[in-house]
């Protein structure tokens, strides 16, 4: 993860998000791509005393102006390599863009913007990133303090699937030394003693295929029961002071659908930590 983007509008959360991709940066060299996308408003809503020339003239230069205060302030600080770049146009395309432009290896992202006060984790931006990105997305909520991270939770359903995608993260645990937990979930109301068996043999499979891979990471495995995955996850999170979830995010999957809006803010109410969206290479019906 050498080539990290991280969008800012200059709201809090998205420093939480900039502090994270500096940490990264420390430890592996890693140049930061630092952008912002100007919203350019209708003439209609401006005075006839001022332009609309003028206007997006102020508005990006004021922008411009504290994206160098903050590369400066990086690299005076830091002393982490941080590239700036205006960008206009729409918040979610221009990320694209920039993703594509910069080939970036990791987007980092803040989960709530200053017009985004509702969506407390994933707003409706991060959940349309996550669901077009083609590189994976780390999405930093408010609440989150950072701390070394010690404990990953790679949440899986597809062994076969997930093996060859699960890299970034755990090139994330190699990064910070932490250990990394595998879990299969499992809903007890609708699954049988066969169902539950197999994800059993699935689970422990996955574990032993990963642990021959990443022989430098420390590897745990976990088979996880319960009635909803979004509360059975959060409540694992607490009693397991995890740092970090990683998923696998599809456009059309069970697991995907964590990722839609209404979901997402059930998970908003509990999650506090990192979220790694890694993309399937395929989508799923």
């Amino acid at each position: 993860m050498n080539r990290i983007l991280v969008p800012t509008d200059f709201s809090p959360n998205a420093d939480r998000a900039i502090d994270y991709a500096v940490q990264i940066a420390k430890l592996n060299q890693a140049t930061i791509y630092l952008i912002h996308a100007c919203d350019h408003l209708d003439p209609l809503y401006l005075e006839n005393t001022f332009s609309e020339r003028e206007y997006n003239l102020a508005i990006t230069d004021a922008a411009f102006d504290k994206l160098e205060m903050l590369r400066r302030s990086i690299e005076e600080t830091e002393q982490v390599l941080v590239n700036i770049q205006l960008y206009n146009g729409p918040v979610l395309d221009t990320i694209l863009v920039a993703a594509e432009e910069h080939q970036a290896d990791l987007v980092i992202m803040g989960t709530l913007g200053i017009t985004g006060l509702r969506d407390k984790l994933f707003g409706s931006k991060t959940a349309a990133l996550i669901s077009s990105c083609k590189v994976p997305v780390l999405a930093i909520p408010l609440e989150y303090d950072w701390s070394k991270p010690a404990r990953f939770l790679l949440a899986i359903k597809d062994v076969d699937e997930a093996i060859p995608l699960l890299e970034p993260a755990f090139d994330l645990a190699a990064l910070f030394n932490a250990e990394v937990l595998i879990t299969i979930f499992t809903d007890e109301d609708d699954a049988g003693t066969l169902d539950y068996l197999v994800d059993e043999r699935v689970v422990i499979r996955a574990g032993e295929k990963l642990k021959k891979q990443h022989n430098l990471v420390v590897i745990k495995t976990e088979h996880l029961l319960g009635r909803h995955f979004e509360d059975s996850i959060n409540e694992y999170i607490a009693k397991n002071e995890i740092d970090l979830l990683a998923m696998i995010t599809h456009k059309r999957s069970r697991i995907g659908n964590l990722f839609n809006h209404s979901l997402t803010r059930k998970m908003s109410y509990h999650t506090r930590v990192p979220v790694l969206a890694i993309p399937a290479r395929k989508p799923h019906s």
